[in-house]
């Protein structure tokens, strides 16, 4: 990962259940740039996820964004750590990137993902029948976007936190197992 701040939102994702993939490459060939770029994350969460520490658990600032029911979820993450954040560096916002992302997410097939890619436009998640894809902003400040997910680092760094205070014997005799110096550091910090 690049920064703090993008590990802040990798952990957060994945003490939510997803597999993040952090900077993933979006090849120049396939966008309508004349060069390549990343997505600072792309995650997938299963439906039936299952961890014995805390993999239930979910935060309602993302998953209130997906409904009730139970749909195997991606999501595709910007995070800015800047006090201030313009809609115009939301680089993920470009439909060739979001197009880019949603193909590597794999949930829809080829002919579908031009109709979920109209809902993104407008949307901060679109619904299959099994699946749903949502665009996520991690921000420093709090920033709200109608076709967004906006999350805070703080909640995302609270979120954490608490469970790392729910878990203490298990995630502070673990913490050097964690490849994340960010990491075993909150799990040090609230273990001890």
């Amino acid at each position: 990962m690049k920064n703090f701040a993008e590990e802040l939102a990798y952990w957060y994702l994945r003490f939510n259940g997803f597999f993040p993939l952090p900077n993933f490459v979006l090849h120049q060939r396939d966008l309508q740039s004349h060069q390549s770029a990343d997505a600072d994350l792309l995650g997938i969460r299963q439906k039936y996820v299952l961890e014995e520490v805390g993999g239930t658990h979910q935060d309602s600032c993302l998953f209130k964004h997906f409904g009730n029911e139970l749909y195997h979820i991606g999501v595709i993450c910007e995070v800015k750590s800047a006090g201030m954040v313009r809609t115009r560096d939301i680089l993920m916002a470009r439909e060739d990137r979001l197009r880019y992302a949603l193909k590597r997410i794999g949930f829809f097939s080829e002919s579908k993902v031009e109709e979920h890619l109209n809902v993104l436009r407008t949307e901060k998640v679109t619904f299959g029948r099994f699946h749903a894809v949502g665009k996520v902003l991690f921000t420093a400040r709090p920033f709200q976007l109608e076709d967004w997910i906006c999350i805070t680092l703080k909640q995302a760094e609270d979120f954490i936190v608490n469970r790392i205070r729910q878990f203490p014997v298990e995630k502070g005799g673990a913490k050097h197992f964690f490849d994340s110096e960010l990491l075993q550091y909150l799990i040090w910090k609230n273990t001890r």
